[in-house]
């Protein structure tokens, strides 16, 4: 059976900056360390390709995320420029969360994701020129994925988002690139319990200033804002089937429309 070599010194790079190595790893041969950042790509094995006693080593083929790659150049490019084509509310948040002297430190997947979205939301025109995204149908809304890994603090991200988001808001109201109402969906109730620190409301106590994602003068204009986290299960069609409460109700007007489920969820 072929083995991939173990990996003595894993980490290689300073998480507060930009990767500038990595390591290549290929099944038979001691690793090595190449300069630069990793490119994006994934490994697609297809279902029952490999079956047996090989299968475990079976990798799969390397497949280029080419788009991710191109977005990646393109945000590094834009951060070199200094962000052109932002707000001035935008503007003094990458600012803050990059300054010298910060006591809590955003790793840069944490900051590189954030100024992600920002960028294919605010970058000036020309920074995008050329760039397709594909649509993602059904539906009106647009929605954009970060992929990180576990530990590299996802919830920050939210939280710094959910910031950015609000605070441009509040601050034109006319701008609909932005909204002051953020709905964030958990898979399960043990989550939302743990995500409730995404609650502006709460304060000093909130991941807005427990990681110093906000100055303190905008705390009050985050509090306008409303970050509601909920359970993905409050959206699945309610049980029709039962007998009485609710459920026959819903069954007495027909099917539960649009309209009645956003009241119905607050």
């Amino acid at each position: 059976m072929t083995q991939f070599n173990e990996v003595i010194q894993p980490i290689i790079c300073d998480p507060y900056a930009e990767p500038t190595a990595h390591w290549v790893i290929e099944k038979g041969q001691p690793p090595m360390k190449a300069q630069g950042r990793r490119e994006a790509c994934y490994f697609y094995r297809p279902p029952g390709r490999s079956t047996g006693a090989g299968a475990a080593d079976d990798v799969g083929t390397r497949v280029r995320l080419d788009l991710v790659n191109d977005i990646r150049a393109r945000v590094a490019a834009w951060r070199s420029s200094g962000y052109l084509g932002v707000t001035g509310v935008t503007a003094e948040l990458l600012g803050y969360w990059q300054r010298d002297g910060r006591e809590r430190r955003l790793f840069f997947c944490q900051r590189e994701a954030v100024q992600t979205v920002i960028f294919l939301i605010e970058a000036r025109p020309d920074f995008r020129q050329g760039l397709t995204i594909p649509d993602d149908e059904p539906g009106a809304f647009v929605r954009y994925g970060a992929k990180m890994a576990t530990g590299s603090g996802k919830t920050t991200v939210m939280a710094a988002l959910a910031a950015w988001s609000i605070l441009n808001k509040i601050a034109d109201r006319s701008d609909k690139r932005f909204s002051d109402v953020v709905l964030i969906l958990c898979p399960n109730v043990t989550i939302r319990d743990r995500l409730q620190e995404l609650d502006p409301h709460r304060g000093e106590a909130s991941l807005y200033r427990t990681r110093d994602l906000v100055p303190p003068h905008l705390m009050s204009d985050v509090r306008k804002g409303h970050v509601l986290i909920r359970n993905w299960h409050v959206l699945a069609p309610q049980d029709l089937n039962q007998v009485g409460g609710v459920g026959a109700r819903v069954v007495q007007r027909g099917v539960e429309s649009d309209s009645a489920l956003v009241k119905r969820v607050p």
